[in-house]
């Protein structure tokens, strides 16, 4: 063969070939230990917790609804004395409730409805160019009826006129016919 040579990897004990599945798990063991552990911290409650609607996440803005169910509140911070935060009345229960600082949801409302209107003033500009321009089509196609109707109303009027011109010779004939005799 060439130069260099390969092997397949031992079945030695060294690498892990020679063992056979003892069942043994060092993972499994490590969860069985934490689970116990847990078991003894918080026994089975004899009822179970709690167990509150979903509600939606309070991205931005005012929060409407707490995640319990109840309506926010608004109170003064106790880690910032003075600064206003929406919290529940539940908030003691050991439970997620909402809280949000209110200069952040009035900021974050602010910043909601800006946009908002933003959006709405894009919408009406938009109207007002398209009404202008289908009023400006309108008054086009308005234009080109009225120059239609005129020049078939020239051309009635020549159509009369001549028509009119001939009844007229045809009479003078008819005169001069009626009178020579």
């Amino acid at each position: 063969m060439g130069r260099y040579s390969y092997s397949q990897p031992s079945d030695s004990s060294h690498y892990g070939g020679d063992q056979a599945d003892s069942g043994y798990s060092e993972t499994e063991e490590l969860i069985a230990l934490d689970q116990a552990e847990l078991d003894l911290k918080y026994p089975e409650p004899p009822q179970y917790p709690t167990q509150y609607p979903t509600q939606l996440e309070v991205e931005f803005g005012f929060p409407q609804v707490c995640y319990c169910g109840d309506a926010p509140i608004l109170a003064t911070s106790k880690n910032d004395p003075g600064r206003k935060v929406y919290t529940c009345k539940n908030v003691d229960d050991g439970e997620c409730h909402v809280w949000k600082f209110w200069d952040v949801a009035v900021m974050e409302e602010m910043r909601a409805r800006d946009k908002h209107i933003l959006q709405l003033e894009e919408k009406v500009d938009n109207l007002t160019l398209m009404s202008d321009f289908e009023t400006e089509e309108k008054v086009v196609r308005l234009e080109h009826l009225v120059s239609d109707l005129a020049k078939k109303s020239f051309s009635l009027k020549i159509e009369f006129e001549v028509c009119v011109g001939v009844m007229l010779f045809v009479l003078v004939v008819l005169g001069l016919m009626i009178g020579g005799k």
